[in-house]
């Protein structure tokens, strides 16, 4: 008996899934919709991806390629942005221990 109700249950739930208006049917498509969007949305990211690689792939290039034709340039460069980087952590720094100390003080 047991078998029987089993089988009933599973033609059922056939029928739904080939019934057009059922739910079984409306939650198919659904998830073929889903699948097929994953796969654009995947296919996007991957161009996406592909093309940044790219770039700054050309970037690193031509970046490596003037520090080679131009190594005093590039040295005072790197100077220079060493120097403003070294400033701002070093204001900001100092602006964090100030307002340590009038804390602790107040």
């Amino acid at each position: 008996m047991d078998s029987k109700s089993n089988k009933d249950e599973s033609r059922k739930q056939e029928m739904a899934v080939e019934d057009p208006g059922s739910a079984g049917a409306a939650a198919q498509r659904i998830i073929e919709r889903g699948a097929k969007i994953y796969g654009q949305v995947e296919q996007s990211v991957t161009d996406a991806y592909d093309k940044t690689t790219g770039a700054v792939r050309d970037t690193y290039d031509r970046a490596r390629t003037y520090s080679g034709e131009n190594p005093g340039k590039t040295i005072l460069i790197s100077l220079g942005v060493g120097m403003g980087l070294g400033l701002l952590l070093g204001v900001g720094a100092r602006t964090l221990r100030k307002k340590h100390i009038r804390d602790h003080l107040a």
